[in-house]
């Protein structure tokens, strides 16, 4: 083989050196061709050509010294054939199955077994010639060192075989003269991924040997093609629907439950068909919160399941609110319930229904109990009993609590409330003021002292923002600066009373206050729900009083009662502290931050604030959490995963990067925590969930080709390729050896030569250059003066 040789510059000159030797070799050829153009009688044709040649000389030596002029000849031997192994690394690869007559052994165990046995095939490849390269796959190509080529020494723990992407990876300039692919064929979805790696395994141009890892007998339940709509609607039918997938289990009863966090919701009970039968599964359920949950199914496991990974899916829905349902119910009608009534027709996203229980005290000693108490009949078994969880919201305005037919249900109306539910309790001249709540299921959840009548004052008074009230987000727009200066119209209705001390474990929290000091807008959080009490039947003149103060075009009266209503219902435009995640849901080992947002109580970014996080597993005995705001409560909940403390920045916000997570769902908590008084600080307590906020992870290795474990489509998938590219379909399961005569491409040997070696000589850094460069240019100058034109 003849060695080629290249001429290369030492390195590249700078635009200013380069144009003067252009400039001066320009000129002294220019001026060589001319005096050899030109016929003078001392110089014959032949000294004239010859100057010409020295001059040319001259200049290329002097070009080779500026740009450092290198003389490369490389050595090349011939290219050796090469043979790429390709080993399935991901997660199908560990699952146990059998062949007739045999025990249960994992497939790339299977595989090994096979590639020692046939150590010797391999060394007469070898001897014949071939490299073998050996890569695992996944989701992604690995080069594996040499030295595993003796015995597949590689881990199946990907979480997927993605082929396709592997053989596009085989990026190497050399052509292949065989693939050898030991894999279950477990590395397509769908019949359009089958077509991208049958186009990607033709262009390799090179037969590709299979040897399938799987076998016939296998024994597993898996869960399939879960399907859920992303958003689902508070108090409205949802369902989710999947497939299970069994193998080896025909005639088996299996439970499949359907969890919320972790909680179980339905579950349903299957038998099992014949083996790739599928099971059709649909789950139907009814949110019942807002927020964002880990909707699980789950189907029990097996004796002698080939793995248990793929017996539960999961999808994370977020719970909206389609519309919210408020059920108005009112004594009689005034300017207060015409006031509240109009402002909740007119937002469309409520759906309102009100009704007025016209009964005073003079009803009450009618000889006929049992005679019509509203205009229409009043359906009050099927609100208060049958549909009374489907309201978001109940507002009891002004309202008279020993009405017959709707005073049995007020222990139904309790429940409600503490159970999760919204309650408005509007005084005025009936209800509060009669002291009708006092003996009822409903007071201790009323925040008051009812003992006595509270009675009714019509002396006009100011409402009092309070220091709490400040804060909060129902009021804190009437201390906002651009409403200094202005003053809140004038009421004309007050229950006086004051907060009951059975009230205090619910936190109450008094935001406008009588000019005397008693509460006049009180809320709390008793157990899930939460709860607001107006001692006054007045809001109406904050939407009517002349010269009202408007704050960005909306009156007092609408931003107190739609400030409130979003409080009760926990809408999240209501809450100052927001947690959200890069992304919730990832691969295990994916990183994922958490970026935190606090704002003040003006909803301005709030800088320097101390917070607390948690991360939490959600499965097992956990109870899911109410809503995507909870309180952190380290005596119900499980400990926490991980946790720690941050301060925001001057935009009001701050983030954290978790740690690398195994499988599994999870919650994130993070509230608010009052900075350090000193050394001696008892630990904060929990704060309202006000001030604090939920989201939910999932970490999922996406499981796909662990769902249908089946060896045939796998085989059927490999002996493909083979007839495709010219290659051989081999099963591990039924012992087909490695051939001696490997299928190799038409021209293996098609590569171009490697280089073996390369010599260099510098032209520009030697003797000889230099002689040659003076030579020239001495002679033309001996020349020159001889024929008298030096």
């Amino acid at each position: 083989m003849n060695d080629p040789w290249t001429l290369a510059l030492g390195r590249a000159p700078e635009p200013w050196l380069l144009a003067v030797l252009i400039l001066v070799g320009g000129v002294a050829l220019t001026e060589a061709l001319l005096a050899f153009a030109r016929p003078r009688a001392a110089l014959t044709r032949s000294r004239r050509l010859l100057l010409l040649l020295l001059r040319l000389l001259g200049v290329a030596a002097l070009a080779a010294s500026v740009l450092e002029l290198t003389y490369h000849v490389d050595r090349l031997a011939p290219a050796a054939a090469r043979v790429v192994v390709l080993l399935d690394t991901s997660a199908s690869m560990q699952i146990a199955d059998a062949a007739a007559g045999e025990p249960p052994i994992a497939r790339l165990d299977r595989l090994r077994q096979r590639w020692l046995a046939d150590a010797s095939t391999r060394e007469r490849w070898r001897a014949r010639g071939l490299t073998l390269e050996l890569h695992a796959f996944d989701r992604e190509l690995r080069d594996l060192s040499p030295r595993r080529l003796d015995d597949l020494d590689a881990p199946a723990i990907g979480s997927a075989s993605d082929l396709t992407r592997a053989l596009s990876q085989l990026d190497d300039p050399r052509p292949i003269a065989a693939l050898l692919l030991l894999s279950d064929g477990l590395v397509a979805a769908d019949p359009a991924a089958d077509a991208a790696l049958n186009a990607a395994a033709l262009a390799l141009r090179a037969p590709i040997t299979t040897l399938a890892a799987g076998a016939p007998r296998l024994r597993d339940l898996a869960i399939h093609d879960l399907q859920a709509a992303e958003f689902a609607f508070v108090e409205d039918r949802a369902e989710l629907r999947a497939q299970l997938l069994a193998h080896g289990l025909e005639g088996s009863l299996a439970e499949v439950e359907l969890r919320q966090d972790g909680a179980p919701v339905a579950a349903q009970r299957v038998t099992l068909p014949a083996d790739g039968q599928p099971i059709p599964l649909r789950f139907e359920f009814v949110p019942d919160r807002v927020g964002h949950f880990v909707y699980e199914l789950v189907v029990a496991p097996q004796p002698g399941e080939a793995t248990l990974e793929n017996n539960r899916r999961a999808v994370i829905i977020k719970v909206l609110r389609d519309k919210v349902r408020v059920l108005h119910v009112a004594g009689r009608p005034d300017w207060d319930v015409r006031a509240l009534r109009t402002l909740l027709r007119r937002d469309p996203n409520v759906e309102l229904l009100s009704y007025y229980i016209l009964r005073d005290r003079e009803d009450s000693d009618r000889e006929d109990p049992n005679a019509e108490l509203s205009l229409i009949a009043f359906p009050t078994d099927e609100l208060f009993s049958e549909q009374l969880d489907t309201f978001d919201l109940i507002v009891l305005h002004n309202f008279d609590a020993r009405a017959h037919q709707v005073g049995r249900y007020l222990g139904d109306i309790a429940r409600y409330a503490a159970g999760g539910g919204a309650l408005v309790v509007i005084g005025g001249d009936l209800g509060l003021a009669t002291a009708d709540y006092r003996a009822s299921p409903l007071a201790p959840l009323l925040l008051l002292d009812l003992d006595g009548d509270l009675g009714l004052s019509t002396a006009p008074y100011r409402p009092v923002l309070t220091e709490a009230g400040r804060r909060h987000p129902i009021t804190a727009w009437i201390a906002d600066p651009r409403l200094e200066g202005a003053r809140l119209p004038l009421l004309d209705s007050f229950n006086r009373a004051r907060l009951a001390a059975a009230a205090a474990p619910f936190n109450p929290a008094v935001l406008l206050a009588h000019p005397d000091g008693a509460p006049l807008l009180a809320v709390a959080e008793p157990g899930k729900g939460r709860v607001a009490v107006l001692t006054t039947g007045a809001t109406w003149r904050l939407g009517f009083a002349p010269d009202l103060p408007m704050l960005d075009g909306a009156r007092p009266y609408d931003r107190l009662w739609l400030g409130l209503i979003r409080w009760l219902i926990r809408d999240p435009s209501a809450e100052r502290l927001t947690l959200d995640l890069s992304a919730a849901h990832v691969r295990p080992g994916e990183p994922v931050e958490l970026r935190l947002t606090a704002l003040t109580a003006g909803y301005a970014p709030e800088p320097e604030v101390p917070l607390r996080w948690q991360l939490r597993p959600l499965g097992g005995d956990h109870q899911p959490a109410p809503s995507d705001s909870q309180e952190i409560d380290p005596d119900r909940d499980p400990p926490p995963l991980a946790e720690g403390e941050l301060i925001t920045d001057p935009l009001g916000r701050a983030a954290h990067r978790l740690p690398p997570l195994p499988e599994g769902a999870y919650e994130l908590l993070a509230e608010r925590r009052p900075p350090p008084q000193g050394p001696q600080q008892a630990p904060a307590p929990p704060l309202s969930s006000e001030s604090t906020a939920r989201r939910v992870l999932l970490v999922d290795a996406g499981a796909r080709e662990l769902t249908d474990l089946a060896a045939a489509p796998g085989d059927a998938r490999l002996a493909q390729l083979a007839r495709l590219t010219g290659g051989l379909a081999l099963r591990a399961s039924e012992g087909d050896p490695l051939p001696d005569d490997l299928p190799l491409a038409d021209d293996p040997l098609r590569a171009a030569p490697r280089v073996e070696a390369r010599r260099e000589a510098p032209l520009w850094d030697s003797a000889p250059a230099l002689a040659l460069l003076f030579l020239a240019l001495g002679l033309e100058w001996i020349l020159r003066r001889r024929a008298g034109l030096a």
